[in-house]
């Protein structure tokens, strides 16, 4: 069984890109597939889409197994917590502190408010420098530090898959050498991984699956 099975994709185009016709799209868990693309506005695109983040025109999206209803929220919310997203529109919620975004997901599905952070969640904070600024607003932290407190969020779920949109660009360069290092910790987990990077030796350094998107098309590079 796959994690994700996309059939039939279709998806609106967004800037300047094609968006995606009729695509067939599979992932299973240990693959770390990496986007090739003319267009930065199709990568996105379908990152997004994966993150369950952009409803289909058309087309069914299975997560192991279970077909995914796009028409109510509330039940897009189990699919969400098991995949990880860090992205350029990633955010946090602006009213609650850095803390109760990272404990946020958690409160809901244990239906508590009263839930420490776990060993994993500290020590990231403790590797990116961020344990000072747990109980500020997002808005207070500079945004180099915003966007490490939402990867924290996000590689600290209990997903089956991450989804990066260009990390070279989403990290600070001290912060993007850290995030490789968890990154391998990840892959060798057995977690699925896909992301979209201009970084070539990342790219050669983590994928073992390559995808090119071109012309709303979606096809697999032979390796």
């Amino acid at each position: 069984m796959y994690l994700i099975e996309l059939s039939d994709y279709c998806l609106n185009p967004m800037g300047t890109g094609n968006g995606l016709n009729n695509s067939y799209f599979a992932l299973s868990s240990g693959d770390v597939c990496s986007l090739q693309t003319d267009s930065t506005d199709d990568a996105h695109i379908f990152l997004k889409a994966l993150a369950t983040l952009v409803s289909p025109v058309s087309g069914t999206y299975c997560f192991t197994g279970e077909m995914i209803n796009f028409s109510d929220y509330r039940e897009l919310l189990p699919f969400k917590r098991k995949i990880g997203y860090i992205g350029q529109d990633s955010a946090m919620i602006s009213n609650r502190t850095v803390r109760e975004n990272l404990l946020l997901m958690r409160c809901y599905f244990e239906n508590s408010l009263s839930i420490p952070l776990d060993e994993n969640v500290s020590k990231f904070l403790k590797m990116f420098d961020l344990e000072d600024k747990l109980d500020i607003r997002p808005g207070e932290l500079r945004p180099v530090d915003l966007r490490t407190a939402i990867a924290i969020r996000e590689i600290t779920k209990s997903f089956d898959v991450l989804l990066l949109d260009r990390p070279e660009h989403y990290f600070g360069f001290k912060s993007f050498y850290i995030f490789n290092e968890i990154l391998e910790d990840i892959l060798k987990a057995g977690h699925a991984v896909v992301f979209f990077s201009r970084d070539r030796n990342f790219t050669e350094t983590f994928s073992n699956r390559k995808i090119l998107i071109a012309g709303g098309t979606l096809t697999q590079i032979p390796q």
